[in-house]
């Protein structure tokens, strides 16, 4: 028989990535305090004019009624946060898995009337963070690119969410070579890490029974000169069982 050392080796329990506790601590790692610090610095804030352009492509995706409530998944140190908070007579929670991030968030004294959560979304048991049908929207930017397992994150989003309830998922096109150094191992962990295209978000929120109602890029955002990865956001709300 020949030998072929170059071919695949096949074992009874293959593992193509490390489990979900291993890929939650080294996200906290990354984001310890100085890691927080640092992703603060570099892309933690928006100028004015960049939140002016993210509340005008919100509002016409999602337009929401003063007095709803609202969930930021993935907060991070408070960009989109901040955002929301522009939008008038809103309730704004604010969940983050990151002590360090959250804390940047908290000292922000724009951001004092927002409720803060620690803990991550995709998980099963993440589940217990918030009543079932509490919240009117939920909005994310630029997580679900480093969401474990984004089905388990989707199908908490429509516990959490009111019938009718709705999401907006914001994310940039990233390739294999946005992602550098530490972060380097994720690309191959994370399976939204390095999509190119419209169409993976929406067909696994549709899974997760999502009705999508709009998939599209951000015009006024991508029209910034500050965002050099283009973005796009879907649209799609919980079906009333």
């Amino acid at each position: 028989m020949t030998s072929h050392p170059d071919r695949f080796t096949m074992t009874d329990a293959p593992s193509w990535r490390i489990d979900r506790e291993e890929s939650r601590a080294r996200y906290l790692a990354k984001f310890d305090a100085t890691g927080a610090a640092d992703y603060h610095a570099a892309v933690g804030t928006l100028s004015e004019g960049d939140e002016q352009a993210y509340q005008s492509d919100i509002e016409a995706l999602l337009p929401l009624a003063p007095g709803a409530d609202v969930l930021d998944a993935g907060a991070g140190t408070g960009s989109l946060t901040s955002v929301l908070t522009r939008l008038p007579g809103l309730t704004v929670t604010a969940l983050e898995p990151s002590p360090a991030m959250l804390a940047i968030l908290r000292g922000n004294p724009r951001l004092h009337a927002v409720a803060t959560v620690e803990g991550f979304c995709d998980a099963l048991e993440d589940r217990r963070l918030f009543q079932r049908g509490r919240f009117d929207a939920i909005v994310s930017r630029q997580l679900a690119n480093g969401l474990y397992d984004p089905l388990g994150a989707f199908a908490n989003w429509a516990h959490w969410l009111k019938p009718g309830g709705a999401v907006l998922v914001i994310e940039g096109i990233y390739g294999r070579d946005a992602w550098t150094g530490a972060w380097s191992e994720e690309v191959d962990v994370l399976p939204l890490s390095a999509c190119q295209g419209l169409a993976t978000v929406p067909y696994l929120l549709e899974a997760a029974g999502f009705r999508v109602e709009a998939v599209g890029w951000m015009h006024a955002v991508n029209r910034r000169p500050a965002t050099r990865t283009p973005r796009y956001a879907v649209l799609a709300r919980r079906v009333t069982p």
